[in-house]
Order: C-alpha cells, then sequence, then structure tokens
C-alpha cells in the first residue's frame, strides 16, 4: 500500500534526561481533530496534524508523510500500539452514487506515515455522519472507537481491523470515552441529558455490566487515567451549560462550574473527588480535559479556561496534584486578545510537558488560526506569555445513582480502503515561534537534514552523506528492526560521505545510526 519513505533525525546530548528545554511554536496547517503527540525512541514527537509529521525535540517539523484518498479525511486521532506500528481514525464519505455519508474509518501506520491497513464501517444504524470521536488500542492488539459528540455508538476490531461488534445506545447522549480495564473488561465515560456524570463498566464484549450516575444534572466527563489495581481516576466538571458560541450571551450568574477529579474502585464507588473553582475566567466545558500520568507517579492535567464575558474558550491551564488529587502546582499560559483551544496533553522524557492546540486571533500571513504545540517544564514553566490565575480548592462528595444501560448489536459493513503514501515538504507547514507573537514575524527556517541516505530503498548499497563534514572523529552503527546490532565502522574527522553495503543481510527495513561527540543521528534504510 505504501512505499519507502526518509526521515533523518538528530538527537544531541543537550536534549537528553535532565535537561529541560522548553519552547513554543506555532505552525500554519488546517486543523486536527485530536493533535495527539506521541514521543518516540531518540524524543522526536509524532503528531497528528493533518499530514502524520515528526517534530523534533526543539518542535521543527522534520518530515511529513500523507496519504491521498477521494474522500477519505486526514487523521483525526492517533494511538501508539507498539515501537513502529501506529493506529489512526478518519472518516470517509460514502462514493457515489450512494448519496454522501461520513463513515468512520481506521487504519494502521508506521512512524513515517506509512499506512499498512485501513478498514471502513457502514454501520446500518438509521443515521448518517459517524465522525469516530476517539480510539482506544486493546491489549489484545485490536480498536476500539466511539461516535464524537451526541453519535452515541462504538465499535471494536480485531488485531487485523476486522469487525468484533458494533454497538448503539438508543439514549440522548454520547460516548466521552472508552478505557480497557485489567483484565479485559471496559470503562465508558458517558455524558448524557440530566444524568450528570455517567459511568459504565462493560464487557469486553460491549455489554453493560453495571452503570452509575454522579454529579447530577449538569455534571460532565471527560477523560479517566486507569491505575494497576482496577481503580480509575477521572476528571470532568460539575456544570456545563449550551452558551458557548463567541457572540452568545454571558453565562447565567448561577452558573460556577468546578473541574473534578475523582477517584472510584472497579465498581464505581467514590473514594475521594477534589473539585476547583476559578472564580474570574470560567472554565470552557465543552471541549476536552486531560489527565495524565507524570514520570513520578503523580497527576497532570489540562483544562480549557473561558473568557469573562462569553465563556467563549480562551487560555490552558495546566495543573500538577498528587496521588490524593491534592494540589501542587497550576499554570496557565496565553496571551490576551488570543483564543486557545488545547486538544492533547504529553508527559515528556525529560519530565516537562508538552501541550498541542489551536490558537485563533489576529495571526502571521493573513491567518486566523495556527496550531501550536508549547513545552513547559517539570514545574510547568512556559516560555513566554505564563499567566497568574487564582484558583480555589474544594473537597466534593458525590453519591452515585445505579440505572441500567441497554447497548445493541448494529449490522455493521467493513470495506477495506486503500490509499497512496506520499511525503510532504516539511517547510509548507511555516513554523512561528510563539515567543514573538505578532502578525509580522518572519518564519522559522527549517534545518538541513543532519544525515541522508542515497539511494534509498535500495539493493543494499547506498551512501550516508552528511549535511557539513564531520568536526571529530566518529562512528555509525546498523541495527536491524529488532534492535539487534549488526556491526560498526569508525568516521574520521572531516568526513562528507561514506559508501554503506547491507546486501550481505538481505531485504528489510535497518536503522543506521551515526555517533559523535555532539550527539547521535538515526536513518532508516530499506533494502529491496
Amino acid at each position: 500500500m505504501g512505499r519507502a519513505l526518509l526521515f533523518a533525525l538528530c538527537v544531541f546530548a543537550e536534549f537528553g534526561l535532565g535537561a529541560q528545554p522548553t519552547f513554543t511554536r506555532m505552525y500554519q496547517s488546517g486543523p486536527s481533530y485530536s493533535f495527539n503527540l506521541i514521543e518516540l525512541h531518540g524524543n522526536s514527537i509524532l503528531a497528528g496534524l493533518v499530514a502524520t509529521n515528526l517534530i523534533n525535540p526543539e518542535g521543527y517539523i522534520e518530515h511529513s508523510g500523507y496519504y491521498y484518498n477521494g474522500g477519505t479525511y486526514w487523521t483525526q486521532t492517533l494511538r501508539r500500539f507498539a515501537v513502529n506500528e501506529f493506529y489512526f481514525t478518519t472518516v470517509t464519505s460514502t462514493p457515489p452514487p450512494t448519496p454522501s455519508c461520513d463513515l468512520p474509518v481506521i487504519g494502521k501506520m508506521d512512524s513515517l506515515g506509512i499506512v499498512s491497513v485501513m478498514h471502513r464501517y457502514d454501520m446500518d444504524a438509521g443515521s448518517c455522519g459517524h465522525s469516530p470521536g476517539g480510539l482506544e488500542i486493546t491489549s489484545t492488539g485490536g480498536a476500539i472507537t466511539w461516535g464524537r459528540d451526541h453519535d452515541f455508538f462504538a465499535l471494536r476490531t480485531d488485531a487485523d481491523l476486522d469487525l468484533v461488534w458494533a454497538k448503539r445506545i438508543y439514549r440522548s447522549g454520547g460516548l466521552r470515552f472508552i478505557k480497557e480495564l485489567p483484565g479485559g473488561d471496559l470503562l465508558a465515560g458517558i455524558n448524557m441529558d440530566t444524568a450528570g456524570v455517567v459511568l459504565a463498566r462493560m464487557t469486553a464484549n460491549g455489554d453493560f455490566l453495571w452503570a452509575k450516575s454522579y454529579i447530577r444534572p449538569k455534571g460532565i466527563v471527560h477523560d479517566a487515567l486507569i491505575e494497576a489495581d482496577g481503580s480509575f481516576v477521572v476528571i470532568g466538571y460539575t456544570d456545563s451549560t449550551a452558551t458557548t458560541g463567541l457572540f452568545g450571551p454571558p453565562p447565567p450568574l448561577s452558573f460556577q462550574p468546578k473541574l473534578f477529579m475523582m477517584k472510584l474502585d472497579g465498581q464505581g464507588e467514590v473514594q475521594w473527588c477534589r473539585g476547583w473553582k476559578s472564580p474570574t475566567n470560567l472554565w470552557y466545558t465543552p471541549f476536552s480535559a486531560r489527565i495524565e500520568r507524570t514520570l513520578d507517579e503523580k497527576y497532570v492535567v489540562y483544562s480549557n479556561l473561558g473568557r469573562v464575558q462569553d465563556h467563549n474558550r480562551q487560555w490552558p491551564f495546566l495543573m500538577k496534584t498528587d496521588q490524593n488529587g491534592d494540589t501542587l502546582w497550576t499554570r496557565t499560559v496565553g496571551r490576551t486578545d488570543y483564543n486557545y483551544l488545547t486538544q492533547d496533553l504529553l508527559p515528556y522524557s525529560d519530565g516537562g510537558f508538552l501541550l498541542s492546540g489551536v490558537i485563533y486571533g489576529n495571526m502571521p500571513n493573513g491567518s486566523n488560526g495556527l496550531m501550536y504545540i508549547y513545552k513547559a517544564d517539570s514545574l510547568g514553566h512556559f516560555p513566554c506569555w505564563e499567566r497568574a490565575h487564582t484558583i480555589e480548592a474544594f473537597d466534593l462528595f458525590p453519591v452515585d445513582s445505579s440505572f441500567t444501560l441497554v447497548a445493541y448489536d448494529v449490522p455493521t459493513t467493513v470495506s477495506p480502503l486503500f490509499v497512496q503514501d506520499s511525503i510532504l515538504d516539511p517547510s509548507i507547514f511555516t513554523t512561528f515561534d510563539g515567543c514573538s507573537f505578532t502578525t509580522g514575524i518572519p518564519s522559522i527556517q527549517k534545518r538541513k537534514p543532519p544525515i541522508r541516505v542515497r539511494p534509498n530503498p535500495n539493493t543494499g548499497h547506498f551512501t550516508l552523506s552528511f549535511a557539513d563534514p564531520l568536526m571529530a572523529e566518529s562512528y555509525y552503527s546498523v541495527y536491524d528492526t529488532m534492535g539487534k546490532l549488526l556491526f560498526q565502522r569508525p568516521l574520521p574527522q572531516g568526513k562528507v560521505t561514506e559508501e554503506v553495503d547491507l546486501s550481505r543481510f538481505g531485504a528489510g527495513t535497518y536503522v543506521v545510526r551515526v555517533t559523535s561527540k555532539e550527539g547521535s543521528c538515526y536513518e532508516r534504510v530499506v533494502v529491496e
């Protein structure tokens, strides 16, 4: 389905554990539903930003892979399964002469964006327009996706993306997440009219074991973190409102939502619950909040603050707590007169934190919105535009109420999709420094790739070339796909090119690593 692509990445020693460089980058690009961030070996970042982009530890795009198929959208949600295997969701439209209808798609790709398989799922659910809202990878190698917003469906596949089941709940509401629990059961987070926060335990076959409602009538849930003992921590808001438009009226005075974090055991019994009120900029409740585990086994949460006057989104909010939900620190970042919509959170291997999303306002090149990645250090400090923001902490005491939910099987037709993989010039995603935030700032120049392989793919004979003559004695190493070292060779100072022969190892994919006192550079090589 795909063809070999080229990727070069240099990882310098200054980005190792202990050093915590921060940055603010903005990208001229189309929007992405999730804008997921995944850290790879070597500290690079895989990001689903229209194309599948590999971004180095400084926030520069080094490689962009894209797939083409008439009627199929770009990557919506991206999740890692193995070292070089990633699942993604997207949407496709039914082909003519069938009336246009959006159908969910699940696919697999590698870190270069090469798609190995894609399947479309046409559910006979009496409605049209089923966009996936999230993605969970199961321990058996399958995938689970569910409907966006109030499209109340879920479907599960096996490791080959063949359908295991498709379910629909005929109630007013929608799934916010599905997480796999130890042992194979599933935890579903559900938002339903007047039911408040709904959590439900399901079997691996998608049938409900129990469903419980908390923080009624207008509480909403956004994310969950599963603990090793089968307990879980969920986050959301104690209140929500439909008044979210830029030009809509302000929310009523009674609208005083709290961001909450709630710990429950495997049967849904509340262990503790913490709440945080933002007295001025109220929480922007409709959009996502996320919780992740930090390197030191604490919790980090992001949320979105709303504007004072109209409850529209405004600034990202970042908070770290201990394992009891007690606040350790809070941070807010953003510039006045700009609106931020945060979409993903990544705890980074050096202890820092990355946020991704969209910035709206008067932007460079006449744009009214740019995608962004901001990186904070381990204490949540950003390199610029950090803001002081006061919140109030509370203990909350939610009471659960059990009720019945039924998931009905939906006949579903599965069809393969075929796409053409392509390389995009990373420079088309014009990159800006977010700390220089004016409409006249120049774009950041893309760095030269540190090493290149020509040709690639090849028959085993290729030339390894360096962007500049080597400043000191170095060496290169060759590894197979399992990480086994095959051989090493020295590289003298001043070297510009090196001839390499892998023909004796046969066809396959290999990694060439060039090591010097400055750090290591990696290159993938395909031998046909």
